[in-house]
């Protein structure tokens, strides 16, 4: 606990003001890429891989389709797997510039590497997205990376999508997003997805409601926020640089529920047990199956389509 409580102080220092959070951010693009050099981290090709192949199974991915990747982050991950695959345009909104081009030009060169012996891919896909991955590290600089893809980067520090126009986008996509976005503003980003989507449109997400401050103290529980009141999470663990909203699965589904979406699946991917826990009264109407819950995928419809 020591460990878990020293690293939320050390956020918390780091969220005091616009120049702490700049420091922040900038050292972080600096170990990361420092780490991001050695290869993909583990998982990362499975993640994406799962994610796409969710959107594909109810035929939500194909080619023509005009594509949003929100919280694009370093290196436009999931934007580059699914443009592999699929002749999609591409948006990649974030909220700050995070973007790193060696870091993102060594994980296309790792991916390009482990290709051949993704089973998942036929045989076809996968030469066609070796070629294009060669063509992709060609290039110098992540300008001539997007004129390559069609690819377009947009920027709004309130995570509005007010650039967009309305019907505009055929899929949604994000990863390691929605637990970082402010509650306050959920309601109001489900009614922007509503707008700019098409007819056809779908919102298809991966949601990691783990506890992330486990990052710095690996021997703590997966759902350790649990044992807090809004209150105490408030004053001591609460920060603006790895920001939780701690919701839960069902939220994230009620919120899209109550904002008209059809839910077209969704998916506990990954929990924990969560017996173990003094758990706070804040969350003790929530079922035991939401609560264990750590990795969710959710795919919804417009509302209306």
């Amino acid at each position: 606990m020591l460990r878990y409580r020293l690293a939320a102080g050390a956020l918390k220092v780091f969220s005091l003001n616009g120049a702490t959070r700049y420091a922040y951010r900038r050292l972080g693009n600096v170990v990361g890429e420092r780490r991001r050099a050695q290869g993909i981290e583990p998982g990362y090709i499975e993640r994406a891989d799962g994610n796409l192949r969710f959107a594909e199974k109810h035929a939500a991915s194909a080619d023509g389709m005009r594509v949003m990747e929100r919280g694009t982050g370093w290196f436009h991950w999931g934007a580059l797997f699914t443009r592999l695959f699929y002749d999609v345009e591409v948006m990649l909104f974030d909220v700050w510039d995070n973007r790193g081009f060696v870091g993102f030009r060594n994980y296309a060169a790792h991916l390009r590497e482990r290709l051949p012996s993704l089973e998942t891919r036929d045989a076809a896909a996968r030469e066609k997205a070796i070629e294009l991955l060669g063509r992709v590290l060609d290039c110098a600089n992540f300008d001539e990376v997007y004129r390559l893809l069609g690819w377009r980067y947009v920027i709004d520090a309130e995570g509005r999508l007010d650039a967009l126009a309305d019907n505009s986008i055929d899929l949604v996509f994000s990863s390691e997003v929605m637990e970082h976005i402010p509650a306050s503003t959920l309601p109001r980003l489900a009614d922007d997805l509503a707008r700019v989507l098409t007819a056809r449109g779908h919102v298809n997400q991966q949601i990691v409601e783990a506890d992330h401050l486990r990052i710095y103290a690996p021997g703590m529980h997966s759902k350790s926020y649990l044992r807090f009141s809004d209150r105490e999470w408030s004053r001591w663990f609460d920060n603006r640089v790895q920001y939780m909203n701690r919701w839960q699965h069902s939220d994230f589904v009620r919120l899209f529920r109550d904002h008209g979406f059809g839910i077209v699946e969704e998916e506990v991917a990954n929990f924990v047990d969560t017996a173990s826990i003094d758990i706070a009264p804040r969350w003790r109407d929530y079922d035991k199956a939401d609560l264990d819950a750590t990795v969710t995928r959710l795919i919804v419809r417009r509302p209306g389509g």
